[in-house]
Order: structure tokens, then sequence, then C-alpha cells
């Protein structure tokens, strides 16, 4: 993501390059807030009811307050929806959305900028952040292509080994099998990536030397062991010393690592403690370490009210995404969880 401020007004442009960059925006952008840019709308008013469907599209641009913001993991578009307060005169009221993708460009004037807002769009921009993984998670069965984004784990890619069920006898090999993944990497994959494979048994070591059988020596292949041989096999990776090495700055490994810490004080020591009046509780009593919000709370009142709280005593805030592994532990947990300084009585 990149922005150009205006001097002298409270407008910034936007410039969307990566599916990342709109996660990021659907937890900046707040009902109340505008947004402006260019949209095609047809000719006719929507009254006219002698309109065609086939009725042409201009270039038109407005600029409405938002209402609402929608955006489905991986889908690579975010929609705002809201009323047009700024733009030709006989539009203005209307209830229009804008559909964000990366490479479009759009104008944000904000009400507020809450201080977490500020650290997301700080860590949107930090380049850093825009580097992609890539997972092999196997068994003997099934190999699974994967993704690490910032904001969750994308599965872009299913090979079948047909070991088991009816064609087991007549089409298992699992030399085909392990030539069709890395065929499939070839296809998919920037060439030069690092492609970390993962799961259990000799598979993982397998797919290795298919790599350089079959003209995967484009890409670096590195192996680690897992229990898991599904997505779950990247969240339990994040969770190892090996992978806090490579991954210390990327936010889900943060979110991985700090969901762990909680769990780990809810199940131990009581420096753990979750819902909505259990941690505003603590937080009037400043007992709140680092307070854990989820992207759908964060977004309410209830969830401002613990953020303004959590100014007044040094707590740290980290929002969460909810289209994860640990994201929906903190949901499962009320979507408020805390680490605290010391144990409430």
């Amino acid at each position: 993501m990149r922005i150009t401020e205006k001097k002298d007004s409270e407008w910034i442009t936007v410039h969307v390059d990566s599916d990342d960059d709109l996660w990021y925006l659907k937890n900046l952008i707040n009902p109340g807030d505008m947004v402006r840019m260019t949209t095609l709308r047809r000719v006719e008013k929507q009254q006219d009811m002698n309109r065609s469907k086939e009725s042409p599209r201009k270039p038109v641009t407005a600029s409405i307050v938002a209402e609402s913001v929608e955006f489905q993991d991986f889908s690579g578009n975010l929609k705002v929806l809201g009323t047009i307060r700024e733009g030709p005169e006989d539009i203005i009221g209307d209830h229009q959305s804008f559909n964000i993708s990366p490479g479009d460009n759009f104008e944000l004037k904000k009400q507020q900028w809450l201080e977490q807002q500020r650290e997301l769009l700080a860590e949107a921009l930090d380049n850093k952040f825009s580097q992609k993984f890539y997972f092999i998670a196997a068994d003997d069965e099934t190999a699974w292509i994967l993704m690490l984004k910032s904001y969750g784990i994308q599965s872009i890619g299913k090979i079948d080994s047909h070991l088991t069920g009816k064609a087991y006898e007549s089409n298992f090999s699992e030399q085909d099998f392990h030539r069709e993944i890395v065929e499939s990497c070839r296809r998919m994959l920037p060439e030069g990536s690092t492609i970390i494979i993962l799961g259990p048994g000799f598979t993982r070591e397998k797919i290795v030397n298919a790599f350089r059988t079959y003209g995967g020596t484009g890409f670096r292949v590195v192996t680690y062991p897992t229990n898991r041989s599904d997505a779950g096999a990247v969240w339990e990776f994040l969770n190892t010393p090996e992978a806090d090495a490579i991954f210390r700055d990327l936010r889900i490994s943060g979110d991985s690592r700090l969901v762990e810490s909680f769990l780990r004080h809810v199940g131990t020591d009581g420096l753990g403690t979750y819902g909505y009046e259990d941690v505003l509780t603590a937080l009037e009593a400043g007992a709140v370490d680092t307070l854990i919000v989820s992207e759908e709370k964060f977004r309410t009142p209830e969830g401002r009210k613990l953020l303004e709280e959590s100014r007044n005593y040094g707590t740290r805030v980290h929002i969460i995404g909810t289209g994860t592994d640990p994201g929906r532990i903190v949901s499962n947990f009320g979507g408020y969880c805390a680490i605290l300084r010391y144990r409430l009585l």
C-alpha cells in the first residue's frame, strides 16, 4: 500500500497494491468516514422505469459516507457501501458501492484516526509485510500448496495421490504424485520462491528429492516435520523457534505467538483473562499488559471503550484477524482476551 497526503487537506490518496492491503483497509475504514473514487454508473436515474439493462455506463467521481465495509478473505475485492455526499447534483443522496481491488486508487477522509489504526496503517506501508511465503503440507495421500499472507493462509492448490479408495490398484503412483506436486509449483509459484515442506513421516524428504529430479531446482526448498499435513501444519510450524527466526516480523506469526502465550497463561498461572466484562475490570485496575481484540470487536462501541481504557494504563493492544486459527481462538473466547501484569483476586 502507498498513500499520498495532500497539504492542508483531510483527504489522503490510497494506492492499493495487493490483497493484503484490502485486509488492512477493512480495519481502517469506519462507518461515517468518507471515500471518494471514480466508478461507472448508468446514465439514467434508477427511478426511470423504462431504462434498459444495456444502458451505457459512464465514469463518475463521487464521495460517499461509508455505511459498511465488506471483505471476504482472499477474494481480491473490498466493497464499501454508503450514500453519495459529493458528486454530480442528480445523484446526491443515492446509494453507491465502491469495489476496491489491487491496482485501484481512492481517497479517504476519516472522522477520527484511532492509535491502533495508525499502527495498522504504518504496518501496511512497510514493504516487509508484502513478502510471500509458500508451503507444501503433505502426507502420502494429499498435498496442499499454501501461501502465507499477512492475515491468513490461502490454499492455492491440492494434489491427490489416489492412494486410497476405489482407484487404489490402478491409479496410484508415488512417483507421479511427487512429480505433479513439483509441476504444480512450477506453474503457480514465482521462480526463486522459498517453499517450506511440512508433514509427518518420510513424504517430506521424498518431495524434496522430487524437486531435484523433476526440474524444481529454481526453488529454495526446506523441510520441517509436523504432525499435521493440512493448513494446520503451517500453524504448528509457526509456533516453533525455527519459524520465529524466519517470520518474527510477520503479523500472522506475531498473532500465533501472542495467542499461544495467552493460552499458556490461562492454563497455568492465571495471568490470562477473557470476555468483555472481565477484561474491562482488569483494564480499570491497570492489570492488563496486552489486550488482544478480534477485528470484528475492534469495530464495535464496546471494543472502542476497551481501546480508550487501554490508553490510560500503557496497555499494548493487538488487533487480530478472524480468518486465522489464532483469530478463531480469540473469537471463541468472546473476541476479547488479555495477558495480565499480575493476578486479580
